[in-house]
This record gives structure tokens, C-alpha cells and sequence, in this order.
């Protein structure tokens, strides 16, 4: 049995329009007074690696967290509405802050 078929890799929204694909994108969400929140469907702008911005839609509530993260990934393809978005993981920089210690003597 292969696993390859299911394999998904990180790419840019270009190269995900070519292969057809399921794929991560990483990102950073722009344009952020122009998503669209309704029952169940959030769209928003995200801009890849390459600079290049794109409309995705995601079937689901906006996450939580999604008004604090600093990047975001999509895992997802492009269907006939545009890159839709099956999943969000997102990337908060508090997460990754290193806090200082200060020992009391």
C-alpha cells in the first residue's frame, strides 16, 4: 500500500493552481477589513512566500485565534470557487516569544 497519493507538500498559490493538488500554504493574512464572516463561511486574503495574494475560503467558523496569528497555513486546494481551505493551523507569536526569568534572591 502507498501513501504517496495522500502526500501533501508546502507551495505557493501559483504552483498549487498547476498540480491540482491538496497542499500547504503558508502565509500571512492581508487585507484583513475586507474578509467576509458569515454562518459557517469565512473568506479572507492571504499572501504567500512569493508575494502573491489570494482569495480562500474556508467552510467553516473563523478560528479563534485566527485575529492574533502572525502566519497561518492552508491546507487545501483550488476548486471551482477559488483555493478553498479544508484546514487553518495558525502561527501566533506569543507562542514563540521567549519570556525572561528573573530570579529573586
Amino acid at each position: 500500500m502507498s501513501l504517496a497519493g495522500n502526500a501533501s507538500s508546502y507551495t505557493s498559490f501559483d504552483k498549487a493552481r498547476q498540480s491540482g493538488k491538496k497542499v500547504h500554504i503558508a502565509g500571512e493574512w492581508v487585507q484583513r477589513d475586507r474578509a467576509v464572516e458569515e454562518e459557517n463561511v469565512f473568506q479572507f486574503f492571504v499572501r504567500d512566500s512569493l508575494n502573491h495574494t489570494e482569495w480562500v475560503t474556508y467552510y467553516e467558523p473563523k478560528p479563534n485565534n485566527f485575529e492574533q496569528a502572525d502566519k497561518v497555513v492552508l491546507i487545501g486546494s483550488y476548486r471551482d470557487e477559488g483555493f478553498v481551505a479544508d484546514k487553518i493551523i495558525t502561527k501566533c507569536p506569543s507562542k514563540y516569544n521567549e519570556t525572561e526569568i528573573k530570579l529573586e534572591e
